[in-house]
């Protein structure tokens, strides 16, 4: 538990920061000693809450041709690309909690919830990373390029939360890719990283469509 704290606050200071200087996405999930160099036949995952646990994993080419038949037709622009995305990870979550009993991974915290091994957000803004370094290495972004994840809390008096990013290479825009509100296999979510900053939840969102998310 020690060690996830202070990963948490390592995460939090390099986000706080990124403004002055740009850290790889990779540093992320190596802090929690999670391959820094992911493929689609050989990945490590976070498998508990805190990455206590970690699970190395492959992708079968029939499951992986499932994720990358979201992105056919190739996506027109950026916001589309982070439809996208927002359902291959979810569908990621899908495939791995099947190999490492984390498909029944609860809604943010809520174990009780939920069954099998729950992951938090610093596991799953690590997870949620891997996944994007995956589809960026297959050459499936062509919109964006994965960021370091971002932090809130500390700074704005909120409870701390962590999240995987993008960038829009159009925009440079930066936007968080999100998948702790809503239970494992679910769609994560794309919200700009200010907005993000500011407490953004999508069960407070009146535009956001909560009912596909919560069946």
């Amino acid at each position: 538990m020690l060690k996830a704290i202070q990963l948490f606050t390592a995460a939090a200071s390099i986000s706080f920061l990124s403004g002055c200087i740009t850290t790889q996405p990779t540093t992320y999930i190596s802090n929690f000693d999670l391959d820094s160099s992911p493929s689609v036949d050989d990945f490590e995952v976070c498998s508990s809450s805190g990455c206590r646990n970690k699970s190395r994993l492959s992708y079968t080419p029939d499951e992986w041709q499932s994720i990358a038949a979201i992105f056919e037709p190739a996506p027109a622009d950026s916001a589309e690309e982070r439809e996208r995305i927002n359902i291959a990870i979810g569908a990621m979550e899908t495939i791995i909690g099947t190999k490492n009993n984390t498909g029944g991974d609860a809604p943010r915290n809520k174990r009780h919830l939920g069954s099998g091994r729950q992951i938090d957000c610093i596991a799953e803004a690590a997870n949620t990373t891997v996944a994007l370094l995956l589809l960026q290495k297959e050459g499936l972004l062509n919109f964006h390029t994965v960021a370091y994840p971002q932090h809130r809390g500390f700074t704005r008096m909120m409870y701390p939360h962590n999240s995987a990013s993008v960038v829009d290479k159009t925009t440079t825009e930066q936007y968080v890719i999100d998948s702790w509100f809503f239970a494992g296999g679910k769609p994560a979510i794309s919200v700009q990283v200010d907005e993000w900053k500011s407490g953004y939840s999508p069960c407070k969102d009146p535009d956001f469509d909560l009912e596909n998310y919560t069946k």
